[in-house]
């Protein structure tokens, strides 16, 4: 294991610790922290109490960073990192800590797992909708095996949704943004009748699309539509003190053209059999190295292209939650039934070249039901215990197409349908050891079964039925020379994989005063195999991964000081990491699939600061620091300069830069009749980081610098506000996820951050 930068990591909590008493000013002079209260343990509990590694957002804060989208609270949340998938902007991936999942397929479960009012969202495919109308956000850190319906071995963030209330309210704010984008957002709440409370959310964008960041010189179209509808109903029954019921039904609708992937050419033009010096030296070389039909990007501008299809996207989903809570004597019975419908289509083009050498259109239909049950001591008990069980049942259709005429000669067409029955119980105890000293245990049983019916077809179809039935050759049973190792013929394995797993969390809390906590904390999670939907064209390709395991070990402390104007917290964790799932290309197949790439070791330090030294003025700081390295791995990999093959042994994990900041500072000043004027300012600080498992320079992100801004104008404690923003002051060009397609098909791709945007707002409550 590589040795991690703590010098980096002292300096700065020695620094915060040597300002800190500065902020002991008089109580005249001195602001206040506001206190945050968490339901990370299915129970309300100050932050500063959770023993465990949790970031959280009010609403407020929501709407000042511009979190309009789950990825985009990676900006302002210390180790999280949000990446689109390696085929575009349809697919998000979360990684924290480094670990996360790189997979562009409908099939794949999320390592960190993303709940909307305690429901889980199935597949990174739905982690795109819009974030509006929150209560709060909760970013958990680490293995979540014992509270939460699904394992998750990165994480948990939950988004918690504003709730009806029992007096009228509501509010309405209009934007006016880059690339001639105008949106609408507003909700207004309040009693129905005697027991009942109702509340109604709408939001609305609409992007000219002649107007965006991204040109496709082929179709001569600039790319920018993006319209987004959103709406989410919610009503509140209260029957009596001790019942409460509460059904929520969201719709979301995304109609966009998402901009064009930049292309990597890959090969020498003066011997194509080779990859070109450049590539092979880790730069991005166009014209001086070309693809296997001989196109490179002619100019600079990252977001340009020649793709011979536009990038359009077409998503629509309905969400229904029911939410039942019984104040029974001693103890609550609370259950939470979910149902998910989501589709997708999407039209792609891979290699981001005039010719169809792989011209993508996907479709993805999604049905998941969800049904947990959870009993919950009060504060009778000595010991405080939560026991529960949850039952999920997703089916899953995906499926694609992938012209490659012009490279191989051949349309195909591959995809599955997949079904997933998962029932868990778990179960948590808080023991007191002392009148300072606490033990929390946790202990999960799931049983999971996973059916998969999928193959790689020649030819253009819809659905996996109608290639089916055609009889089209399938790719992975066609016959291939003697003495290949990827042999074609029946294919020989089950299509259903089995697990059971004992998950457990081990944590000691020590609290020797109201302002201090300490923590170890012990934790596991794992997260199921299944089947790779990618391209296959040999049946080892098709043979099952295996679940990936993670435990991690974690000691942490949290810190308020200086008369609640500081509050510092801070966590070491190291993760033993067995199996780690990513997509990527194996040396002896020309198509990136899903499989385990080996064992992980990850070590690395966290730390967060609050600090309002006067009523005024608000600074927030963020850090991560850590170093991974695959241990362990059977995975062989060519070098691009055709030498010996080699393991991925010593390589680090996609998406795991060694270092990460964030901050901001929020000053406010009256300027006047009543009025106040607020500065914001927020930056993130990403350090290099390979964006796939092979470690291709050439495709790796140098490291980056986001830089936002914000003013706010509004009377004191008054209805309305007017604000400017921008987004990336800088215009820092940066990458956001690739994929190594060099030695099988000549070029690779790359994934863009969006560039420069600004925008004028303005909002009335009531």
């Amino acid at each position: 294991m590589k040795t991690i930068a703590i010098a980096g990591f002292s300096t700065w909590v020695l620094t915060t610790l040597c300002l800190t008493p500065v902020t002991a000013l008089g109580q005249e002079e001195a602001g206040v922290l506001e206190e945050i209260i968490v339901t990370a343990t299915r129970r309300e509990l100050r932050l500063q109490d959770l023993p465990a590694s949790v970031t959280a957002f009010t609403s407020q804060e929501l709407n000042d960073l511009r979190v309009l989208r789950p990825q985009d609270l990676a900006e302002q949340t210390p180790g999280l990192l949000t990446k689109y998938g390696p085929n575009g902007l349809a697919t998000v991936g979360f990684y924290i800590r480094g670990v996360g999942i790189n997979d562009f397929t409908g099939t794949v479960d999320s390592a960190v797992g993303i709940y909307l009012d305690e429901v889980f969202q199935p597949t990174p495919d739905m982690l795109n909708f819009a974030v509006f109308d929150i209560e709060r956000v909760e970013v958990l850190k680490g293995p979540q095996g014992t509270l939460y319906g699904r394992n998750s071995t990165g994480g948990a963030i939950n988004f918690i949704t504003a709730k009806p209330t029992d007096e009228p309210e509501g509010y309405i704010r209009g934007e006016y943004s880059s690339f001639s984008t105008a949106s609408v957002s507003a909700a207004i709440s309040g009693p129905l009748g005697e027991a009942l409370q109702g509340r109604l959310a709408i939001k609305y964008q609409d992007s000219a699309s002649s107007d965006g960041y991204s040109f496709n010189r082929f179709t001569d179209n600039e790319l920018g539509d993006n319209d987004v509808t959103a709406i989410r109903g919610q009503l509140n029954w209260k029957s009596s003190d001790n019942f409460e019921a509460r059904l929520m039904y969201g719709y979301g609708k995304i109609e966009a053209e998402m901009p064009l992937l930049m292309h990597v050419a890959g090969r020498d033009p003066n011997n194509p059999g080779n990859v070109c010096p450049s590539i092979i030296a880790g730069s991005r070389d166009e014209g001086n190295c070309v693809d296997l039909l001989g196109y490179f990007d002619p100019d600079n501008d990252p977001y340009d292209g020649d793709a011979n299809i536009d990038t359009l996207l077409d998503i629509e989903s309905q969400d229904v939650i029911v939410t039942l809570n019984w104040t029974l004597p001693r103890f609550t019975v609370t259950s939470i039934t979910g149902y998910n419908d989501f589709e997708k289509f999407q039209t792609q083009d891979i290699d981001a070249s005039p010719f169809v050498a792989a011209d993508n259109v996907t479709y993805n239909e999604v049905d998941n039901f969800s049904q947990e049950f959870r009993l919950t001591s009060d504060d009778s008990f000595r010991l405080k215990w939560i026991v529960g069980g949850n039952y999920t049942d997703t089916d899953i259709e995906w499926f694609q197409t992938i012209d490659l005429t012009d490279l191989a000669g051949i349309p195909t067409s591959n995809g599955a349908d997949q079904t997933t029955r998962s029932w868990a119980l778990f179960g948590q105890i808080v023991v007191p050891v002392s009148d300072k000293l606490e033990f929390v245990g946790g202990l999960r049983y799931t049983d999971e079964k996973r059916s998969w019916a999928g193959a790689t077809f020649i030819g253009t179809f819809d659905n996996l039925d109608q290639a089916l039935a055609s009889g089209a050759p399938i790719l992975s049973q066609l016959p291939l020379p003697p003495g290949n190792p990827n042999q074609g013929g029946p294919l020989d394995f089950p299509s259903t994989v089995k697990e059971k797993n004992t998950d457990f969390q081990a944590v000691l809390k020590y609290t020797p005063n109201d302002d201090m906590m300490y923590y170890l904390n012990i934790s596991e999670a794992f997260r199921s195999g299944g089947y790779s939907s990618a391209v296959i064209f040999s049946q080892d390709a098709l043979e099952p991964y295996e679940p990936e395991n993670l435990r991690a070990y974690e000691a942490g402390f949290k810190f308020t000081l200086a008369n609640n104007t500081v509050r510092l917290n801070s966590a070491a964790y190291f993760y033993d990491f067995k199996d780690f799932q990513a997509t990527f290309v194996r040396a002896t197949e020309p198509s990136a699939r899903l499989q385990n790439a080996g064992d992980v070791e990850i070590i690395g330090l966290e730390a967060s600061l609050d600090w309002m030294p006067t009523p005024r003025l608000t600074i927030n700081l963020g850090m991560n620091l850590q170093d991974s390295e695959i241990v362990s791995t059977e995975v062989v990999l060519p070098p691009l300069d055709g030498g010996p093959p080699t393991t991925i042994e010593g390589n680090e994990i996609p998406n795991a830069p060694k270092f990460s900041y964030n901050g901001r500072v929020r000053y406010d000043m009256p300027t006047g009749s009543g009025f106040t004027t607020s500065f914001m300012a927020d930056f993130s600080s990403v350090g290099s980081h390979f964006l796939e498992p092979n470690n291709r320079e050439a495709l790796a992100e140098s490291g980056y610098f986001l830089l936002n801004a914000r003013i706010n104008f509004r009377p004191q404690d008054g209805p309305w506000y007017v604000a400017a923003w921008v987004r990336n002051l800088t215009d820092e060009d940066y990458r956001s996820a690739a994929q190594d397609l060099f030695l099988s098909l000549g070029f690779s791709e790359i994934v863009l951050g969006q560039p420069r945007t600004w925008g004028i707002e303005a909002g009335y409550r009531f």
